[in-house]
Formats: structure tokens, sequence, C-alpha cells
């Protein structure tokens, strides 16, 4: 009895060992990936200081490029998520939630609005999905929120 523990265990030890590091990999990428769907619709709607036909285009334009999972089934997005309001087309070929936060600074702030009682400063966040497609489990998506920086508000337009 030289061997304190059989082949066949240890190559179950090992075999376990690799789908655990590659499951991890493997949601190490699709988290990066959907961080950076995020990324790219905050960056286009700063650039257009808001959520307009200028920066629905280019977010288009960059989820064809990136190969984002296209919306195949009847998925909505949430029409409220706390205190902010979902402003995206929820019948887009993407799955993508954009949603309006009117001012998110304290209570405590003096100067909240301008004169025409808007906020000054707005912001947007966005919910991409991590797509995961398991042989057994089946498939599912799993959330990623992104809230951007705040935009001062320079006209009464969203």
């Amino acid at each position: 009895m030289k061997q304190g523990i059989g082949s066949t265990a240890t190559f179950n030890i090992i075999i376990i060992f690799i789908v655990i590091v590659f499951g991890l990999l493997a949601a190490t990428i699709s988290y990066y990936k959907a961080f950076k769907v995020n990324s790219m619709i905050l960056y286009s709607i700063d650039k257009f200081e808001g959520y307009n036909d200028f920066a629905k285009k280019e977010i288009r334009s960059n989820l064809n490029t990136i190969g984002y999972t296209v919306n195949t089934g009847n998925n909505r997005c949430d029409t409220v998520r706390g205190k902010s309001e979902l402003v995206s087309n929820q019948d887009n070929q993407y799955l993508y939630c954009v949603y309006y936060y009117a001012d998110d600074r304290g209570k405590g702030d003096s100067k909240l609005t301008n004169q025409d009682s808007e906020p000054i400063y707005y912001n947007y966040s966005v919910v991409t999905y991590i797509y995961i497609d398991l042989p057994i489990v089946g498939n599912f998506k799993v959330p990623v929120h992104t809230k951007g920086e705040r935009i001062y508000n320079f006209s009464s337009h969203k």
C-alpha cells in the first residue's frame, strides 16, 4: 500500500478543479463583456448629453460591432428601478435598459433645481445582461447594473 489515494480519485479531483477554474474564467469573461457594453452605452449617452436619437443610433452600431446577444424573447425591462424611470425603448433589437435619474444629490443641497424647477443635474444608469446557456440547467440571464456620471442640465430635455 504505497498510494494513499487511487489514481481514479486523483483524476476526479483534477477534473473537478479544471471545471471550476474554467467556469470562473467563463464567468469573468462574460461579466467583462456585459460591463464593456454598459460602458459603451453610458459613453454614448454622455457624448450626446442624454438618451436621444443620436445616442440610440450609436448604441445600436456599437452593439452590432461587439456582438451583444439579440433579444429573442418577450423580455421586458422593469419600468421603475429605485428612484429612476425607464427611458429605453422596450421593443428594440437588443435587451438593455436605460434608466433616468432626475437628481441624485443629497436633500441637504440648497439648490436642487434651476429657475424652471428642473433638476440641475441628471444621470442615467444602464442594465445589461450576462446570458448563460448550460446544457443541463438551461439558459438564464444575470443583470449587470452600472450608473453613469452626472450630466449638467443645459436645457429642459431629457
